[in-house]
């Protein structure tokens, strides 16, 4: 058993001075078969905490409906981490962001129209708290408190960035102690005054997130926290990567030179990412800055291990400044897991998309007089087909299409009539003969920021 705390400005792990050297991880974008070699790689460069999120929409993809296992089993991955003498911070709160499928939030909570998101709304509260009774009690048996390797858990993600309401983050913060969490919780925000105005209780541990900057970002934190230790819950070593630009790269100099200012100032912290590795199927999430950027599925960050998982010339700067710090490797580098090439696959058959016999192998059909996105079908990732038949004559009308929340492909009679793109809603031009009639198609995605 074991309890961290702290007391003037410093962590104590077990009544002892402690500092926490963390690297982020996350189970749900490593195969469960590479989960020892990513975490011994951590050991081999003198992190000693393992830091992960845990992503609501991975346990519940159906609404009531629960998955632990495979890519799932977050227990397991704890538990290996615990094993491999890792201590483990966790982030299991609703939201993660983390450029995942909508935050984390799985899409059904969608087809509630009126519910709120992450606040005191008491119907999106009721869903928290039924897939909370799901979580919690998993975790629970892994926290120090009960020999685990649980360390710290996080309340609320980055809230300052998007709200204040206090009364939700309160709730939150009760929601785990009443579910039996008694270690060390806490949030984290940007270090900004509305963030850390927004996103903070007094009573719960702060911690700030940012990628550079650090006796400007560790002042400003201290205007409001002036005797809790200093904290980076993510200090960015690279960067994520959108479709239509060029992958973020950032040199391993710059990564190490911030690292040890962070270290130098005495503070804790954890690396994000320590290793990125990938957004399988659908999970790539999104960002809307100046206009609606979607994620690629790779999420190699640039981090000290590839989206692969080979060693780079960060993870040697970044073991260089831990080690100057005192945190020396306490495993050697684990051999490198050998590579396959596959070739190439050679598909020698297809089925039309529009052919009825097809679609009924497919899906049930839905009868609708109005458009209707795919949350409210009951359907969160991947496509959905619409189709109508338009009467003509019709002569260079333009045809528009509301709502498109990524891309829609537009067929008239299974020809292609062009693409509807959210970043891009321009109207397509479609021309029917008099006496006519044409299918229209629309194979259109409606996935969540």
């Amino acid at each position: 058993m074991s309890l961290l705390t702290w007391k003037n400005g410093h962590y104590l792990l077990d009544g002892q001075p402690y500092r926490i050297v963390s690297g982020a991880i996350h189970y749900f974008r490593v195969v469960p078969e590479y989960w020892k070699d990513r975490l011994l790689k951590l050991k081999a460069c003198g992190f000693n905490t393992v830091e992960t999120y845990i992503a609501w929409n991975m346990h519940e993809p159906k609404e009531g409906e629960y998955v632990f296992d495979g890519m799932a089993d977050v227990v397991s991955f704890i538990e290996l981490a615990g094993e491999l003498g890792l201590h483990v911070i966790v982030r299991p709160s609703p939201f993660i962001c983390a450029e995942w499928e909508f935050g984390g939030l799985p899409g059904w909570l969608l087809a509630y129209s009126e519910l709120q998101l992450r606040c005191c709304d008491p119907l999106y509260l009721s869903k928290v708290d039924r897939y909370y009774d799901a979580l919690i009690p998993r975790l629970v048996p892994l926290l120090s408190t009960h020999g685990g390797p649980i360390l710290a858990v996080q309340v609320e993600n980055e809230y300052g960035s998007y709200g204040n309401d206090s009364s939700y983050l309160r709730y939150m913060r009760n929601g785990l102690l009443s579910r039996g969490v008694d270690v060390l919780l806490f949030t984290s925000d940007g270090p900004t005054d509305e963030m850390l105005l927004g996103g903070t209780l007094e009573d719960v541990h702060a911690t700030v997130n940012f990628g550079s900057c650090a006796e400007e970002s560790f002042r400003k934190y201290r205007e409001y926290r002036s005797e809790e230790p200093l904290m980076v819950m993510e200090y960015w070593n690279g960067w994520f990567d959108h479709w239509m630009e060029d992958h973020h790269v950032r040199d391993a100099e710059d990564v190490a030179g911030v690292l040890d200012d962070i270290l130098t100032h005495g503070s804790s912290l954890n690396m994000y990412m320590f290793h990125g590795g990938t957004n399988f199927g659908f999970y790539n999430g999104a960002n809307h800055i100046v206009a609606y950027e979607p994620t690629t599925t790779s999420y190699d960050y640039d981090a000290p291990l590839t989206e692969w998982g080979d060693t780079t010339a960060k993870f040697e700067a970044v073991r260089s400044v831990l080690g100057k710090h005192g945190f020396a490797p306490t495993c050697p580098l684990p051999e490198p897991i050998s590579k396959i090439s596959y070739g190439k696959v050679a598909l020698m058959e297809r089925a039309e998309l529009f052919t009825a016999s097809n679609l009924e192998k497919l899906s049930e059909p839905v009868n609708s007089v109005c458009v209707q996105p795919m949350e409210k079908l009951g359907q969160s990732y991947g496509f959905i087909l619409y189709s109508t038949y338009v009467q003509g004559p019709r002569s260079r009308q333009k045809l528009y299409i509301e709502g498109v929340r990524d891309r829609a492909q537009v067929f008239l009679d299974g020809q292609v009539l062009g693409v509807i793109e959210r970043w891009n809603p321009q109207p397509l031009e479609l021309s029917i003969p008099a006496g006519g009639g044409a299918a229209g198609y629309s194979r259109r995605e409606y996935g969540s920021d």
